[in-house]
């Protein structure tokens, strides 16, 4: 699938000289975003800072495959330059990789291709508030199959929301409730109508009693959440919700 990208927009492919000043205090851990970095991965200047580092896109597409062994379709909204959509493709069969940026969805599937993923994953360009009140974005024959039921759609849902950019790290404890342009319960809302398994990569800095009163408020059942590491740094929390989702694992053996 081709992307417009207009010509004012910046350059997707970088080396260090052409990266955005803000940018370049990233430029040393390309490779822990994008183990084959070299091979042209393409990024905006705002992925730097916010796509999941490879290793935790691996831990998390295990996790869920351990979880729902027979699972076959996933969602990745506001999926970014394709960080956990490649991943995901590694598992499962058909990965929908949804986000509002058409720049982002370039990175998507121009990544996929480098990860040899490219035949597993489809796109949708898209504000998800809207695409979450109907189904024609989804491809046929997924609708088809559960026309009778639209929360069966997918196997697993799941989104790393955007947090504000790196400033939300100043903040202390991270609000859930004034997350934009999505907060968690209206997320939780929104994903439950697709699936009953899904899950969120949050602050790791989240407001825990937060997740526990959605999860009350909504009656999700129970949430499993994880804090994730990269190289002894704790980068985000990961929240899962669905009765699946709680089944015993060996944490240790999927870590990548």
């Amino acid at each position: 699938m081709d992307f417009y990208i207009a010509p004012e927009d910046e350059l997707l492919l970088h080396n260090y000289h052409t990266l955005p000043s803000e940018c370049k205090k990233y430029w040393k851990k390309r490779y822990d975003l994008f183990s084959r970095f070299d091979e042209g991965v393409y990024m905006t200047s705002e992925l730097w800072y916010s796509v999941t580092p490879e290793a935790l896109a691996i831990f998390i597409a295990r996790l869920v495959k351990e979880l729902l062994p027979n699972a076959r379709k996933i969602l990745d909204v506001c999926c970014g330059g394709g960080g956990n959509a490649i991943q995901f493709a590694h598992y499962f069969p058909s990965v929908g990789a949804v986000d509002i940026s058409p720049n982002n969805l370039q990175c998507t599937v121009h990544n996929a291709g480098i990860y040899g993923v490219l035949d597993r994953i489809w796109t949708q360009l898209g504000d998800w508030n809207e695409l979450q009140n109907k189904t024609d974005w989804i491809p046929y024959g997924i609708r088809m199959k559960n026309k009778k039921s639209k929360n069966e759609m997918f196997d697993f849902v799941f989104c790393s929301p955007p947090w504000g950019g790196p400033s939300y790290k100043k903040s202390g404890q991270f609000d859930l409730e004034q997350m934009k342009p999505f907060n968690l319960e209206t997320l939780c809302g929104q994903m439950r109508q697709f699936s009953s398994s899904f899950g969120f990569l949050l602050p790791r800095q989240s407001n825990l009693d937060q997740i526990r009163d959605v999860t009350e408020k909504l009656k999700l059942g129970f949430c499993r959440t994880i804090y994730l590491s990269n190289d002894g740094r704790e980068i985000g929390l990961l929240a899962l919700f669905g009765n699946a989702m709680m089944k015993e694992v060996n944490i240790d053996s999927l870590i990548y």
